[in-house]
C-alpha cells in the first residue's frame, strides 16, 4: 500500500520502532539495569530521550526480563505533584501483569485517590504532607517488582525538574536506595547544568548516585540508512551528493535531522529524485517553519551572548581577531559561553571552540549576516 503521507514525525516523541540506530546506548542502559545501578541520562532537549525511553521499555517487554514504567516530571512544582505523576505512570500502563500489580497497589496508598483511572492527592487525617504520600508511592516499583517477579525500571524523564523543590533528591534517596535488589532507575534530563548538579554537588543527597551516559547525535550511517528506506518506502530517491550534504547540514540532531527530511520528502512527488537543488529548497522550507523558534531564542540572549554564537556560528574561536571585531572581551566571551553550555545551546569542543547544538539555528544565524 502507498504511504501518502510523510513518514518523517517532527513533533513530539516517535514511536519506539522509531529509533535510529542508539542500540549502544539501549544496551548500556539495560545492561547496568539489571545489575540494580542508577543511570544518568543527560541530552539537549529534542534529541530523543523519550523515544529511547519507549524503545527500552517496548525491548524489555518483548524480552519478558526488565518491567520498565516511565514518568513524566516536567512542570512539577511540589512533592504532591512528584506523586501524582509517578502514581499516574503506574495507572496508565497498558493491561499485562506489572499493570495488574499497580492497580492492586494504588489504591491503598494513603494521599491518592484513584477513581476511573485520574490520580489525585487527597491528604487525609492521617497525612500530613504530600512527603508523606510521596514517599508510599516510591515503594510502589519494590511492591510491583515482588507481585510480578521481575525488575522493575523506572525511568524519570526531565528530572532536573526536581532541582528547585526542597528536599526532593533527599526523599527520593532515602526510598530508592534500599530498592537495589529489584528495582533499577534512570534519570533521565534535559538540562544538562542542573541535572548534572543533583549528582555532582557534593551536598547534595543523590551525589555519585547514578553512572552518567550522555546521548548524542544520530550515527551517520545509521541515519542514512533510515532516510534511504523511508524514501524508498514512500517511492522517492535522494542521490549521494545530496545525501552527504543532508548529513553535513543536520549534524546527526535528532528533531532537525527528521525535520529536514520531512521537508525533502514533501519537495518532489512520487517517483521524484532530492538533488542538491532541491535539498536546497527543503532548507529554505526547515528554516521558514522554525523561523518563530528561532528569533525567540535569539531575542532572549544577552548582547555578549549574541556575539558568541554568532562567533560560533562561523566557527571561529572565542578570542581573536573575529571577536576583536565584534568588541568582545576574553572575558565576556568566556562567560557568555558557560552561560550557553548551561543552557543547551552550546556544546563546548575545547577551552576556546564550541559548537552550536541546533544546525538549523546555526545556518539561520550565518544568514542573518556575514561573517565577523
Amino acid at each position: 500500500m502507498r504511504v501518502e503521507a510523510s513518514p518523517f514525525i517532527v513533533a513530539g516523541p516517535a514511536p519506539a520502532d522509531e529509533v535510529v540506530g542508539r542500540h549502544d546506548v539501549l544496551a548500556a542502559i539495560a545492561e547496568r539495569a539489571a545489575r540494580g545501578r542508577f543511570v544518568l541520562l543527560t541530552a539537549p532537549r529534542r534529541y530523543g530521550k523519550t523515544t529511547l525511553m519507549r524503545r527500552l521499555a517496548h525491548d524489555a517487554e518483548a524480552g519478558h526480563d526488565l518491567a520498565v514504567v516511565i514518568v513524566d516530571l516536567l512542570g512539577v512544582q511540589t512533592h504532591a505533584d512528584i506523586a501524582v505523576r509517578m502514581a499516574q505512570a503506574w495507572a496508565r500502563l497498558p493491561t499485562g501483569a506489572l499493570a495488574k500489580a499497580a492497580a492492586r497497589v494504588l489504591p491503598f496508598i494513603a494521599g491518592l485517590r484513584v477513581a476511573g483511572g485520574i490520580v489525585s492527592v487527597e491528604l487525609r487525617p492521617s497525612v500530613s504532607s504530600g512527603t508523606q504520600t510521596l514517599e508510599a508511592v516510591l515503594d510502589i516499583p519494590r511492591t510491583v517488582a515482588a507481585r510480578v517477579g521481575r525488575r522493575v525500571l523506572v525511568v524519570l524523564d526531565e528530572f532536573q525538574a526536581i532541582a528547585g523543590i526542597d528536599q526532593a533528591d533527599a526523599v527520593l534517596r532515602s526510598q530508592i536506595q534500599h530498592q537495589t535488589e529489584q528495582v533499577s532507575y534512570v534519570f533521565a534530563g534535559s538540562e544538562r547544568s542542573v541535572t548534572e548538579m543533583l549528582f555532582t554537588d557534593h551536598a547534595r543527597p543523590l551525589y555519585g548516585q547514578a553512572e552518567r551516559i550522555e546521548l548524542g547525535p544520530f550515527d551517520a550511517d545509521a541515519l542514512a540508512s533510515y532516510l534511504e528506506a523511508r524514501f524508498a518506502e514512500t517511492d522517492r530517491d535522494i542521490t549521494p551528493g545530496a545525501l552527504a550534504r543532508y548529513l553535513q547540514i543536520t549534524g546527526g540532531h535528532p528533531q532537525r535531522s527528521m525535520l529536514v527530511a520531512d521537508a525533502m520528502w514533501n519537495v518532489v512527488d512520487d517517483g521524484g529524485t532530492i538533488d542538491l537543488p532541491e535539498l536546497a529548497t527543503a532548507l529554505d522550507d526547515a528554516l521558514a517553519r522554525c523561523a518563530d523558534e528561532l528569533t525567540a531564542i535569539r531575542d532572549l540572549l544577552t548582547d555578549a551572548q549574541a556575539r558568541v554564537v554568532r562567533l560560533v556560528a562561523w566557527d571561529e574561536p572565542l578570542t581573536g581577531a573575529a571577536a576583536q571585531r565584534l568588541s568582545l572581551s576574553q572575558g565576556s566571551a568566556r562567560s557568555a559561553a558557560a552561560a550557553l553550555v548551561d543552557r543547551g545551546l552550546l556544546r563546548r569542543e575545547s577551552r576556546n571552540r564550541h559548537s552550536i547544538v541546533d544546525p538549523l539555528f546555526a545556518e539561520w544565524l550565518r544568514r542573518l549576516g556575514s561573517r565577523p
